[in-house]
């Protein structure tokens, strides 16, 4: 499998060296098409897997889903942005896509990492690709912030393998099951630091409160096609990531500096933070992006509660949000487009202007809004349900809040974008029965 995953990206590698003169403009097919033969294999060969619940297949089956409809994006996003060089943009676009297959399927900690890293690196060059102020501007904040923020964390990876070094495993030292056999010789004060180090330092990755400054500037600015995989895809993988390591080098429960504590602490910043800012968005990008705050911090909440309820859901939470997530800003794309702008003041009257686009942006958005049977309403209730089997009152009280608060500030934009916002309602009298307003209809029902 691990082969097959790799086989995608490294195809289109060859696809972008092979493209020459006229063929070049062939390129958003050819990749379009390959990913998708590579995806159906993929999924035919995993299936088993996928079906035994396995994790590293599922999170492949995820990562593998979402660049094929990257890749469709793509093309059509392509039409729209003539001056962007097609080689340049498939070339990285296809080391991000093997960076995060890498991180799905990594057994080792030190090669999660340099994963993490490398999708650093491919993915600020794209937001650089954009060649405005504003996307070098994102692209260099996301590379310092990201890259020191790894640094603090590859520090505690080091202090780990130096408490290990004495095996004599090489890069096995840091894989997860080793990392398990032989967390007891460890000492604790070191287990704790390390704990502190790389939560703190791949959390920046993740986009977890405060370690979230780079991320709206850079999915706001990044290509539709790729804030898809940031959002949807990355930030997810990383948050697992640090669950992994949390697992395999545990902190006795009664420190402040275990995993789990920081994840629920990290976790509750994140909600609060994320459902608080969606109020005062005015960049549909953006505000897509601090929906992404929010939603990690609905998975580190599930992840640090630990219980198997708890975890189960935060799964099925990554898995909802990473097609919800990357549907929205693939669409959010199309609709600066046809706007000419990104400030949700100006992409109003959907409703009538773009119908067919303003259903699947309206279904998107109350699916990310936890409106039922849509999928994350799942979720988010199995976790708040696992919170109050443990008893964790703040964290249920933190979330519950949140999400009534992220319910209500994307219904606001929503509506507002359908038909103009609850204040222009009075302007669809003529289209309501008797001429009168909404308001009025429903004062006599």
């Amino acid at each position: 499998m691990v082969i097959w995953d790799g086989l995608g990206p490294v195809g289109v590698m060859v696809f972008v060296l092979a493209a020459k003169g006229p063929n070049v403009h062939k390129l958003p097919q050819q990749v379009a098409w390959w990913a998708t033969m590579i995806c159906l294999a993929t999924a035919g060969l995993s299936f088993p897997a996928i079906w035994r619940g396995q994790d590293t297949a599922i999170l492949e089956g995820i990562v593998n889903l979402i660049a094929v409809s990257s890749a469709w994006d793509s093309v059509i996003w392509r039409r729209e942005h003539q001056a962007i060089s097609l080689r340049a943009y498939y070339w990285w676009w296809s080391l991000f896509w093997l960076s995060l297959n890498v991180i799905a399927w990594s057994p080792n900690l030190a090669v999660s990492w340099l994963a993490i890293e490398f999708s650093t690196l491919a993915s600020g060059a794209l937001i650089v690709l954009g060649n405005t102020p504003q996307a070098l501007e994102a692209a260099w904040k996301y590379i310092v912030i990201a890259s020191v923020g790894l640094a603090l964390g590859l520090m505690g990876i080091i202090f780990i393998y130096g408490s290990l070094r004495s095996q004599g495993l090489g890069w096995q030292t840091l894989s997860y099951v080793n990392l398990w056999r032989h967390h007891a010789h460890i000492a604790g004060i070191i287990r704790a630091v390390a704990t502190l180090l790389v939560v703190g330092g791949i959390g920046t990755k993740v986009g977890l409160v405060p370690f979230h400054t780079w991320l709206p500037d850079a999915h706001s600015e990044a290509p539709s096609p790729v804030s898809g995989l940031l959002s949807g895809v990355l930030l997810g993988l990383c948050l697992i990531t640090l669950v992994r390591f949390i697992q395999a080098v545990p902190v006795p429960s009664e420190s402040v500096l275990s995993g789990p504590h920081l994840l629920l602490g990290f976790g509750m910043a994140s909600v609060a933070m994320g459902a608080l800012a969606l109020f005062v968005q005015h960049d549909i990008k953006r505000l897509l992006a601090y929906s992404s705050i929010e939603q990690m911090g609905i998975m580190a909440i599930g992840f640090g509660l630990g219980t198997p309820l708890a975890e189960t859901a935060a799964l099925w939470q990554y898995a909802f949000h990473a097609v919800i997530k990357s549907t929205l800003f693939f669409t959010s794309g199309h609709l600066t487009e046809r706007y000419h702008s990104k400030n949700l003041g100006h992409i109003t009257d959907l409703a009538r202007q773009h119908p067919k686009m303003a259903g699947l942006w309206a279904v998107g958005i109350l699916a990310l809004a936890g409106l039922p049977p849509l999928g994350l309403a799942y979720s988010e209730w199995m976790i708040l349900w696992a919170l109050w089997q443990s008893h964790a009152l703040w964290a249920l009280g933190t979330m519950s809040t949140a999400l009534v608060l992220t319910f209500t500030a994307l219904l606001y934009h929503l509506l507002k974008g359908l038909w103009g916002g609850l204040e222009s309602w009075p302007q669809l009298k003529a289209n309501t029965p008797g001429g009168k307003t909404l308001a009025e209809t429903s004062a006599e029902m």
